[in-house]
């Protein structure tokens, strides 16, 4: 991840590769124990260790947890927006189905506060509407990736459109699971798609002019999500059950540093159709 950071100091760059390397082991825990009972005792076990980042008598036993304990200080990352990342596994783990899009948010806005208010906070800020800006930003690029995962999420079983969303297009959920789509599963992520790309206008209009230099390589993470939107529509909706599309590491380190040089305007911002949720 450090690629993404080459003009960010060196202490601003080893925080975020020490959040990030977090971020990543969590996800290991669920993606790594087939018994979600093991992954729930593991995902506290990391909690216990989390709480010692705030302990000034007490050290971390992991050596990723003690590499990031100087910058809790540092940076004053609070200890409820660590602790948001193994909630959001447990959501995982623990919550079969997502009801409503509210729900579905709710969780991308955890699962994604790396990238969010941590990141923000790493990076400085000196409006507190910059936090929200970051929410918007974890939300978008969690969105995002469970969007472009729908296909590769179905093969191992999971399924996060939500209830509300499935009935509101008449596509039964064990059609999307075996992964057969039709008119009404296209309509479902079309109309999704739009309403995802909304989400950029709401984002960008919630950061202070103040904070956008500071806060250029939250945007250019906000680039990269629109660009593998973008790579998604123009590759065609029937085929995101058939694979995943990602955005390759080049471009990515291209869009990073386009974005520090000239900020981020996506292309097609002001065209986009009104979504229906």
């Amino acid at each position: 991840m450090a690629f993404r950071f080459p003009f960010l100091s060196s202490v601003q760059r080893h925080a975020l590769i020490a959040l990030y390397a977090l971020q990543q082991e969590l996800n290991d825990v669920v993606e790594d124990c087939s018994d979600a009972n093991v992954a729930l005792t593991t995902l506290r076990w990391w909690e216990q260790q989390l709480d010692k980042l705030y302990n000034s008598d007490s050290v971390p036993e992991h050596p990723l947890l003690q590499a990031l304990k100087p910058f809790i200080t540092r940076y004053s990352l609070p200890l409820a927006e660590i602790l948001a990342l193994p909630d959001a596994l447990r959501t995982q783990l623990t919550q079969a189905r997502f009801q409503d899009m509210e729900q579905l948010c709710h969780y991308s806005k955890q699962a994604g506060m790396v990238q969010g208010r941590l990141t923000s906070r790493v990076l400085g800020f000196s409006a507190e509407q910059t936090l929200e800006f970051a929410d918007k930003v974890g939300e978008i690029c969690q969105l995002v990736m469970i969007y472009s995962r729908i296909g590769a999420d179905t093969r191992l079983g999971k399924l996060y459109i939500p209830v509300e969303l499935l009935q509101q297009f008449n596509v039964p959920a064990h059609l999307v699971l075996n992964r057969h789509g039709g008119v009404e599963f296209t309509a479902l992520m079309n109309a999704w798609l739009a309403t995802l790309k909304q989400q950029f206008n709401s984002a960008l209009a919630l950061l202070p002019s103040a904070d956008n230099r500071r806060q250029r390589p939250s945007l250019a993470m906000l680039a990269v999500a629109w660009a593998q939107l973008n790579e998604i529509e123009q590759d065609g909706l029937q085929n995101i059950m058939q694979y995943q599309l990602v955005v390759p590491r080049p471009r990515q380190q291209r869009l990073f540093w386009k974005t520090w040089l000239c900020g981020f305007r996506p292309d097609r911002l002001k065209n986009v159709k009104q979504g229906v949720f």
